[in-house]
């Protein structure tokens, strides 16, 4: 169990530190991190359950820390917050509780399509709104975020990927109130998704300690150099190890 926790704390310093520079939250790299590793360095492979209970923890640490980095900068709207976030925390918690009771196999072949298709939008360009951020139609908002939160809270993916591809593909938010206004947004849905997966014990507690962690130092080393290194850049190469990722996923449900 401590080797595992250990491992699980190295595994929460890099997706913290990738999560809080791309603004993603980190979950992408800590689910395939956490369903690969521990075979490989012959340790008992962790549960579905497991790995979904401990990226809702990671996120929760990791947008934490970022979301107030981007505060200071002004780069959290409170409309998408009240909105779009408020949504997604009904969803997260409707969805981690829900995977529960959700077959393995199905769970695996979810998060295998929901990898894959994150990484597609990954690699494709997003182009910058140059217009005033206009804050219409909540309803449209509040809808989005609630398929978004769902989906997010059944395969613990978190929600930092999904919500920006809706939010600047869809909505057309500017991609910088978009990054801030996600990591915010994931936080309030990383609450409610860890509170519903730990009241279905689905969050050991050690390797939930590791991570949580490993995550805090990623994330404050991470939060620190998102200003140095270009965002597109960094969703180009987190998209290529997703969509391995994801392959392998799928390749575990269909097996």
């Amino acid at each position: 169990m401590a080797v595992t926790a250990i491992l699980c704390a190295l595994i929460g310093l890099a997706s913290g530190f990738v999560g809080a520079m791309t603004g993603v939250g980190g979950a992408l790299l800590a689910v395939p991190l956490l369903l690969i590793l521990p075979p490989l360095v012959n340790l008992p492979s962790l549960t579905v359950y497991a790995t979904t209970g401990l990226a809702m923890v990671q996120g929760l640490t990791t947008n934490l820390v970022g979301v107030l980095v981007h505060k200071r900068a002004s780069f959290v709207s409170g409309f998408l917050l009240r909105w779009t976030g408020a949504s997604i925390v009904v969803g997260s918690l409707l969805g981690s509780v829900a995977s529960r009771w959700l077959p393995s196999h199905w769970l695996l072949l979810t998060l295998g399509f929901v990898l894959l298709f994150c990484a597609f939008q990954m690699f494709r360009p997003i182009a910058e709104v140059d217009s005033e951020f206009v804050q219409s139609n909540p309803l449209r908002f509040a809808i989005a975020g609630l398929v978004t939160g769902i989906l997010a809270g059944a395969t613990g993916l978190g929600t930092g990927s999904l919500t920006i591809v809706l939010l600047v593909h869809w909505l057309k938010v500017p991609t910088r109130v978009a990054i801030g206004s996600t990591l915010g947004i994931s936080l309030l849905a990383a609450i409610a998704g860890t509170l519903g997966k730990a009241l279905t014990l689905q969050v050991p507690l050690a390797e939930a300690v590791g991570l949580s962690m490993g995550a805090s130092v990623g994330a404050i080393c991470g939060a620190k150099v998102s200003h140095k290194v270009p965002t597109k850049t960094l969703h180009y190469i987190l998209a290529v190890f997703v969509a391995v990722a994801a392959f392998h996923a799928l390749w575990r449900a269909m097996r």
